[in-house]
């Protein structure tokens, strides 16, 4: 497993809307100003966090993004997955992922366990918990 940049952006994107005033808005464009990172991806980033629930939108003067939740709320794990960051530690344990040692690797039950545990931690991690780092 490899977080991707689309992951590291919207943790930032995430934490710039969890600092933000109650029921204020943050434009992607301010996001991607401040970090110098790129407004396309920000919008996209934004939008898929939108689609899944962790944002909302607001149109027109003044708009822009705001969390859905509270950050105590938001787990990384619910970002990851919004994003649709894979989470598991290595390929063969992917859903649909094909490996030739499947039937005879010692590995597969360490890394499945190990990778249990990782999603464990990224649950029990909110927005709030980073923000307080």
């Amino acid at each position: 497993m490899q977080l991707t940049k689309k992951s590291s952006y919207g943790l930032i994107a995430a934490l710039e809307l969890a600092q933000a005033p109650p029921e204020s808005s943050v434009s992607a464009a301010a996001i991607a100003h401040r970090y110098s990172l790129p407004l396309p991806f920000v919008e996209k980033i934004l939008h898929r966090m939108r689609k899944g629930g962790l944002v909302r939108s607001k149109q027109g003067r003044g708009g822009g993004y705001s969390l859905a939740r509270n950050p105590r709320d938001i787990s990384l794990r619910q970002l990851l997955e919004a994003l649709d960051e894979s989470l598991d530690l290595v390929g063969c344990l992917s859903p649909g992922a094909h490996c030739e040692l499947t039937v005879v690797c010692p590995t597969k039950k360490a890394w499945a366990k190990l990778g249990q545990r990782f999603k464990r931690m990224l649950d029990s991690l909110s927005l709030e918990d980073l923000l307080e780092s």
